[in-house]
């Protein structure tokens, strides 16, 4: 999919070349790309859900059992 007719970058409004052409798409260059990524990075942007604990409980994202690690080698942990 190419960039729609007018397609703007969501981080200075400059005009987003097509897809093909630009690498840094939907943004204009790779600058604003690294803008936006900040902004993410100091929670600027927040995805709703529903308010996490910020009291360092972790009980619910603990593995359990099994852990698949990103090289592809598992560990089975003692419970």
């Amino acid at each position: 999919m190419g960039a729609l007719p007018g397609a703007r970058c969501p981080i200075c409004r400059k005009s987003a070349g097509p897809r093909p052409d630009n690498p840094a798409f939907p943004f204009c260059s790779p600058q604003c790309k690294l803008v936006d990524l900040g902004h993410w990075l100091e929670g600027s942007y927040r995805v709703p859900g529903p308010p996490v604990s910020s009291t360092g409980d972790a009980e619910g994202l603990e593995p359990r059992g099994r852990t698949d690690w990103p090289d592809g080698n598992t560990q089975e942990e003692d419970e």
